[in-house]
């Protein structure tokens, strides 16, 4: 009787990670790239123009004035196919797309998602913190060529 549980359990256990590995082979199958980002790119530069900041119980939201925007402002470096959260210490980042959203993520937590919107891309950048998160909305542009 014990030995059934056990076998069993064991069956359970081996099917649900054989699902768990085929979903990931499925996510990093799926293509990279939704929004286009064109292979010269060596930089993408966002300006926020939202601010909000979340915790239980609290959500504030502020448009940002020029000066809070500019230290603010989100510069993802293209070098050799990677990229790299520039201004959050170099973190590299990983691509992924699902639908219209292309994400650069470096852990749990820690994202930039950007879709085009007619003539012009869109962009949140989202920061976990103790307790709460840290979310900036803005636009992206992004860089063509040689660096200077």
């Amino acid at each position: 009787m014990m030995t059934r549980a056990f076998t069993r359990s064991i069956g359970m256990a081996v099917l649900f990670v054989g699902v768990m590995v085929q979903g990931a082979l499925s996510q990093e199958s799926t293509p990279a790239n939704g929004l286009g980002i064109p292979p010269a790119a060596t930089v993408m530069e966002g300006t926020p123009t939202v601010r909000v900041d979340s915790s239980e119980g609290v959500t504030t939201r502020r448009l940002l004035d020029p000066a809070e925007a500019a230290k603010s402002r989100l510069q993802v470096s293209v070098v050799d196919g990677q990229y790299y959260w520039t201004s959050r210490e170099n973190q590299p980042l990983r691509l992924a797309s699902a639908g219209d959203f292309t994400y650069l993520s470096s852990e749990p937590g820690r994202y930039i998602r950007f879709t085009r919107i007619k003539d012009r891309i869109a962009y949140v950048e989202h920061v976990d913190v103790a307790l709460g998160s840290v979310t900036w909305w803005g636009e992206l542009k992004i860089v063509t060529g040689a660096q200077p």
